[in-house]
This record gives structure tokens, sequence and C-alpha cells, in this order.
């Protein structure tokens, strides 16, 4: 099955096999979780999570034993060597679904041993032919093709729009056409490059049903059927097929409905496929694999299978469709749904792909001796997916063996390149996120591009800089994201001087309200503690204690410096103006003791805190609370504090009770 997959076990092992009707690695048939057609897998989750690897390793199991088609549709080519991508611009004779089509009639047509006769695909394989060769009356193209071909389509032509057709001399006509179309594919094939083996099955095809079969059976009575269903088709059967092409070549509405007809025929050929003893015997059904299904033709191809497949008479044989989605998923049931016996009836059946638990981790380190603290590391820094988290395990297990150690620092250093480049490709904005990552609002963050770039002058250009910027993240589903913030800032630290990181956040800092939360989060960055707790005592003589333990989770959440920087000097001495003449007292004490403590343990690679740190904040919160029943804030995050920071938790999510903002 691959390499190892986490929390996935329940789809590949067991709910896939039921969908295929063959054991994953056994020979023996399993009995159909939907005996009358599965629905479409929908697998939706984030960048790294897992979503290809899931598709790879059903890929290794089921491949040479159904037949079975793997594509990317975000691939050029949709990831088949030797076939070239289509342009966005769009070409008469061809489209992407198309160009999906033809992909997958042929893998789906390969001989697999054991499955009997290869699959057939005859009634897509007309439809393509016309869409593909065929030229409409009064085209506006520049016709640049052999003369014999031109001689034999207007020879042809007479024939299918004559009222009254000599049948016999159609069909001779038409196997000329078909013979010089084969000639001369290279030119056919213009704008749909890396076809030709391809489109020669189909021609192989298409010619065994034009001009060997009956017209009034078959893959060319079925066009017929369908399309005289439709409005605007007239004639016989093979009239009504070319007379299709035109639809297709409109390029407007009248193309997607001619792909609906190309993908209806797709599902009719492989329910063709299912005779009476292939279904007697409960032979394994065919396997599509659809990775990367939230591109413009993924959304489009899904679609049409949906709706053919809602548009189904009697009891047809579908294929087996597993589409992976970039996305969050949240709304969604998760993989472990499918397990055991269960057959849910969603349509298409809507999945997410589950985090990386702790349990997973230890698995992916457990080749080394590795300190305790390293699994919560990992997990802090891939945010649940997988491909991060085997990143990080990889290159702790790397530095262990190595050094004979692992320090936390050296682990990230090492390893957010790689994950950087994996979550966020596309380099500008890489370095745009990495610099923004400074910033805490969107005012800041283009105050903070102004200074890091002077020569944008235009408060326009600067919005559109971090528009673009936070545009291209939403489109990763990596807003809000915790863990790609943690690694943005660690990647901000590294990268940047002492004295760059401190110009960084003054500036920041002159951006914000001296009375405002973010102006002494920027404080803390610079490293100014006692500024941070002078400001956070006064406020705390004024402030409601949601109000204030919420200000308290972001301030400390503030980010650290790399080892070495020196806070720079104030302006001058810095007094506490809520302590008065008579110095200190305990609230100024207790505040002093939390925000060095709470802002230490939410640097992200810290070590597990000790119980010192733990007493120190449970004892200045139940001295802030003072036995005031109004302080209940104080007194319950006095409780819950100590265990929420024991257990990994980190400022700004320490839970604040009930009436908190935040």
């Amino acid at each position: 099955m691959g390499g190892r997959l986490y929390g996935q076990g329940a789809l590949h092992e067991s709910f896939v096999p039921r969908l295929v009707g063959l054991h994953q690695s056994g020979g023996y048939r399993v009995d159909f979780a939907y005996p009358r057609g599965a629905p479409l897998v929908h697998v939706v989750g984030g960048r790294g999570s897992g979503k290809s690897a899931l598709l790879k390793a059903v890929h290794d199991a089921y491949n040479g034993r159904v037949p079975l088609a793997h594509v990317d549709l975000a691939a050029s080519g949709f990831g088949e060597p030797g076939v070239a991508g289509l342009s966005d611009d769009e070409v008469p004779n061809a489209s992407h679904i198309t160009h999906l089509l033809y992909l997958l009639a042929y893998k789906l047509g390969l001989d697999v041993q054991h499955f009997g006769k290869p699959m057939a695909f005859p009634g897509l394989s007309l439809g393509l032919l016309v869409v593909t060769a065929w030229r409409p009356l009064n085209s506006d193209e520049a016709d640049v093709r052999p003369p014999d071909l031109r001689r034999a389509e207007a020879d042809l032509r007479t024939f299918i729009i004559a009222e009254d057709p000599d049948v016999k001399r159609r069909r001779e006509s038409l196997g000329r056409w078909i013979d010089i179309v084969s000639e001369n594919l290279p030119q056919v094939l213009s704008g749909v490059p890396g076809l030709d083996a391809m489109a020669g099955i189909v021609l192989d095809t298409a010619r065994t049903q034009l001009l060997k079969g009956r017209p009034d059976r078959g893959a060319l009575a079925w066009w017929g059927g369908r399309l005289h269903r439709s409005q605007g088709y007239q004639g016989d059967s093979l009239q009504r097929l070319f007379q299709f092409v035109r639809g297709f070549r409109r390029l407007d509405d009248r193309r997607r409905t001619a792909e609906e007809h190309l993908v209806a025929a797709f599902l009719a050929d492989i329910d063709g496929n299912y005779g009476r003893l292939r279904r007697l015997n409960r032979q394994p059904r065919p396997l599509i694999l659809l990775d990367n299904a939230h591109t413009d033709v993924g959304h489009t191809f899904v679609g049409l299978l949906a709706s053919g497949d809602v548009a189904a008479e009697g009891d047809p044989t579908r294929p087996v469709v597993i589409a992976t989605s970039l996305g969050r998923g949240e709304q969604f049931a998760p993989l472990s749904e499918v397990a055991g016996d269960a057959a849910p009836q969603g349509r298409p059946l809507l999945l997410r792909i589950p985090s990386v638990e702790h349990g997973h981790i230890g698995e992916m380190l457990s080749s080394v001796d590795y300190p305790d603290h390293l699994p919560r590391l990992v997990a802090r820094y891939s945010g649940g997916r997988a491909a991060s988290a085997r990143t990080l395990a990889d290159t702790a297990i790397r530095r262990v063996r190595e050094a004979g150690t692992i320090r936390s620092r050296e682990l990230l250093d090492a390893a957010t390149p790689e994950l950087l480049d994996k979550l966020l490709p596309q380099p500008a904005m890489r370095d745009r996120l990495v610099l923004l990552s400074a910033a805490v609002d969107a005012g800041t963050r283009r105050g903070l591009w102004t200074f890091a770039h002077p020569e944008d002058h235009s408060d326009d250009l600067v919005a559109a800089r971090v528009r673009e910027a936070d545009d291209y993240r939403i489109r990763a589903c990596l807003d809000g994201d915790r863990a790609l913030d943690l690694l943005l800032r660690h990647r901000l630290a590294s990268t940047t001087s002492h004295e760059t990181w401190r110009d960084t956040h003054l500036r920041l800092r002159s951006l914000c309200d001296p009375r405002g939360d973010t102006y002494l989060y920027h404080t803390l960055a610079l490293g100014r503690l006692d500024e941070v707790v002078c400001g956070l005592h006064h406020r705390f003589t004024g402030t409601s204690p949601a109000l204030w333990l919420a200000a308290l989770n972001l301030i400390c959440s503030a980010p650290h410096p790399r080892e070495g920087y020196e806070p720079p000097d104030s302006a001058g001495p810095f007094s506490c103006t809520a302590c008065g003449s008579e110095g200190a007292g305990p609230q100024h004490d207790a505040v002093s003791s939390l925000v060095p403590i709470l802002w230490q343990l939410s640097d992200p690679l810290t070590l597990a805190p000790c119980e010192e740190d733990l007493t120190s904040v449970r004892i200045a919160l139940e001295t802030l609370y003072g036995n005031k029943a109004a302080n209940g804030p104080y007194r319950e995050a006095s409780a819950a504090w100590p265990a929420r920071l024991r257990a990994g938790v980190q400022a700004p999510d320490l839970p604040i009770s009930e009436g908190s903002p935040s």
C-alpha cells in the first residue's frame, strides 16, 4: 500500500475494498458496500494532509488487478508522461474535459490480468472522434489541413446532410474519411498534442462501430437516442452525431452541454462492459482516482460525473471514483466514519482527512531514542499535517543519529525552509508572508510593508501587495493556520539580524495606539519587560478581569527574538503609574511574575514547563483575585492555566471564564 498512512486506514484498508469488490491485497472478492452503485467519494484535506499519499496507496494496491486510472488534475497533461497539457485558451476541437476523457478511456482500457476482456468505450469514442476531427460547415477557423482530408470531409458532408442518403455509399465515404484522419493525426490533433496513441485507439473503436456495426444498435444507436431527447438534433443517428459537434465548438454553454453528453457516454460505456456474466460473478468495478479535484477542471468533471449518476436509469454499474480536494473539511465526516460495516448514504460522500495524532508522531520517531518533549514540538509546528510531521520527524531522526541529541531551535532551523516551501510554493508570496508575520492587524501590516519597501509610495499599491499575499494564503486554505504562523515567525527570526528585528518592532509599535494591546505586544517582542509590566498593572486597576486576561493572553503571545538579542534602551526611567509613591505592591509583583513566565512558556520552542513556574502562575493569579467576588475570572484562571500550560497550551489560547471577548 505504499508509505505509512496515518488515520486513513478505515478508508484504504476497509472501505475501498468494499467499493471495488476486491480485497486490497488478497485475490478474494469482497461484498459490495453499495450493490446498486457506489457514490463518488470526495476526500477533503489541507496541503500536506496526506491526500495524494492516500490515492497513491490505493493505486499501488489495485494497479494491475482492476481497470484503474490515476490522474492529477492540477498537473500538465494530468500527470501522464508524454501527454501535453492544454493551454487555458479554448481550442475549437478540444477541451480539458475531452483531454481527460481520452486519458481515462485509455487507462481503463488497458489489459488487466484475471479481469477478462479489456474495457471498451465505443460510445465515447464516437463522440470524441467527431469533436476532435470533424469541422462543421461555415467554420470561421483557418483551414490548414491537407487537401485530401478536406476532400474526404466534403464528400462525407454530402451524405451527412442528405435527407435520404445512400447508406452503402455513406458508409464507404465514412471509411475513407476515417482512413485519411488516421493518416493525418498530427494535423488533426495540432491543438491537443500528445494524444496520438490514445486517439488512434479511439479511431479504431469508432471505425468498428461505424463501419461494421448496425446503425440501429450499439453505440451509434445510443447517441441517436440521447440526442433525440435533446433539442436541435434531427435526422438518423449518424446525422445527429455529426450535428453534435456544432454545439461543442460554440465555446459557450452549449459546449458544457456537449461535455455532459460525452461524460454520459463514458459512464454508459462502463456499464456496457458489465454484461450478465460479469454481474453474476460480482466482477470488481473499475477504479478512478482524481487528485486535486479542487481545480477548475476537477470541479467541472466531478459535477458532470455526479449529474450523470443522478440522471441514470435502472441499475447501472458505475466506476468507483475517489477524488481529493484541497480544503479545510471541518464540516465533513472524518474518514473513520466508513470503518467496519458502515455505508454512509451521502451522494457524493464527503469525508475529511484527519489530523495526525500524538501517537502517530511517536511512531514516526520510534527509530531513535527521542526526548519526551519532541512529539509535542512536532505536533505544534506540523498543525496536524502528515507531511509536515513526517518532515519534522525525519529531520529530528537524522540530527539525533548524527549528534546524539536534538535542540528545538536546531530542528526548526533545519526543517522550516522545507516545510514552508511545501506549504507556500511560490517564493515571492512566501517571502511576503514571512515579512508580514511580524504584524498583528491589517493596519500595521500595511505600515510594515511601507517600512520594508519604501519604493512603494502609493497606498493603493501597498494595500494590493498585502492583499495579494493574504489571498494567496487563503487560496491555499491556510488562513488562520496557527502552525503556519509559527513557521513564518520562526523563519523571520532566524533570517533577521538583531538590528532589523528591533527596527521592525519599533516601527510596528509606532503604528499602534499606546493604549492598545498590540502596542504592548510589540513592546514585549522588543524585550522591554518592565514597560509591559507597568502598562498591564496600570490597566489592571480599571479593566474588567476577563478583558485584562484577554489582553495578557495576546500580549504574552509576542514572538521571541533570536538568542543574543539585547533590548533597546528606553527613553528614560520607566515608573509604574499604578504603584504610586509607596512603590511596588503585591499586585505589581504578581503582574511582574506573570508576564515573563507566560511569555517564555508561549515560545513554541519551549520545553515542558517546570512545576515551579506553574506554581508561580497560580500564586500570581490568586493574588490578583484578592478574595473579591468580582475578580472571579482570576480565581478560575489560577486553577485552569497551570494545568493547560502543563498540557502544552500556550498564549493566546489560555482559557478565560465566560464573559471573555476572546
